[in-house]
């Protein structure tokens, strides 16, 4: 039994839920990959082409990609995924860089999309994983 508050009840008022029994998503429902990832680096094209790493400016640039590139992936459409972006900017200095991540899911509703981009001045790598939940 799932017990949640609804907009269209007063305050302080419970309305309980019963479980769907949903355990996969539909087809139309699963996760777009590719699109996600053509959108993800349209985003990282757009908002970093020409930009210079700035160590000040970077933190509150990666939480505004992370909020630009959520919504776009609602925009797409993954209902009843559960949403994670981490965004990754730093300053190339000739240095190689490698950005790995483990995840324990069900590969077969489960799945994540990534991006990156690069100048002369910084790198940024976007991933977004959305796992589904009934």
């Amino acid at each position: 039994e799932i017990r949640a508050m609804s907009d269209e009840h007063q305050p302080g008022q419970i309305q309980v839920l019963e479980n769907t029994y949903i355990m996969k998503p539909q087809e139309n429902e699963k996760f777009k990959v590719n699109e996600v990832t053509k959108a993800v680096k349209a985003i990282l094209d757009e908002r970093l082409k020409g930009k210079k790493y700035d160590s000040n400016e970077s933190a509150q640039l990666s939480k505004e990609l992370c909020t630009e590139i959520k919504e776009k992936v609602k925009e797409i459409g993954a209902p009843r995924h559960k949403l994670v972006v981490q965004v990754t900017i730093g300053e190339v200095q000739g240095q190689g860089v490698r950005i790995a991540s483990r995840c324990l899911w069900d590969v077969e509703t489960d799945n994540h999309a990534s991006a990156h981009y690069t100048n002369p001045h910084l790198y940024c790598v976007a991933m977004v994983f959305a796992c589904y939940y009934e």
